[in-house]
């Protein structure tokens, strides 16, 4: 079996890395939501799960770069008017489109999942530096000082700092570095949500990756995979 098949005690690792988004906090309200909002400020109503695919089928080929993206705003035009056709409402889009700028703009807002600061703060994890790399701008740091999690990372590694994302090996091999540790001798895990950057990525790189999938959208993955980090701790020795 893989070693990142196999069910490893946490003293067998040297530190444990985390992803951010839909890893340790969500969007609240959720995008979902605020899309639904948007479209009901212009007499739609819209159903949530169709809403979901919608942005489940977008996401998949249009994920947001913090290094190679140099016009915010034309990128999430292309990216609404993709939802827009998605959901079959492309007639609708001239109106849409700056309802979804105003309705994320102002009620956007970043907020820790609910188990986070007890699975952050487990026992098993005292004696295990912790590090935080992920595909995000760099007020990461920042961010999580706000959210209170701040001094629980040895070491916060944000793309637009580092010079490189995920799925690059690179950034793991930065945060690695960081803690005086190598991806070549030692073993670290990795937690992240999403397959490509987070397992793909953190696999090439050296890393184990374990996948949160809070949502169960892939349930035949090749790695171990938890609905959650608490889960996740209760399953590690």
């Amino acid at each position: 079996m893989p070693v990142d098949r196999q069910r490893l005690k946490l003293s067998d690792v040297k530190a444990v890395f985390f992803d951010f988004g839909d890893t340790l906090a969500t969007l609240v309200p959720s995008k979902e939501e605020l899309f639904i909002r948007a479209a009901r400020s212009l007499g739609m109503e819209l159903e949530l799960e169709a809403v979901k695919r919608a942005y489940q089928i977008v996401d998949f080929h249009n994920k947001y770069s913090y290094l190679h993206v140099h016009d915010r705003e034309a990128f999430y035009y292309n990216y609404n008017q993709q939802l827009a056709e998605a959901l079959g409402i492309s007639s609708l889009f001239s109106g849409l489109n700056p309802a979804l700028i105003a309705q994320f703009r102002n009620d956007k807002k970043w907020e820790l999942f609910a188990e986070v600061p007890d699975a952050l703060a487990h026992p098993k994890l005292h004696h295990l530096p912790l590090a935080l790399v992920a595909n995000w701008d760099s007020n990461l740091s920042s961010l999580t000082e706000q959210l209170g999690i701040r001094q629980t990372f040895s070491a916060i590694v944000p793309s637009q700092t580092a010079g490189v994302e995920k799925p690059d090996a690179a950034i793991f091999e930065l945060a690695a570095a960081e803690l005086s540790l190598s991806v070549k001798s030692d073993r670290i895990l990795y937690l992240g949500n999403e397959y490509r950057a987070d397992v793909v990525g953190a696999r090439a790189a050296g890393l184990i990756p374990v996948l949160i999938d809070r949502g169960h959208l892939y349930p035949h993955a090749d790695c171990v995979r938890f609905t959650s980090l608490l889960e996740w701790l209760e399953n590690m020795a």
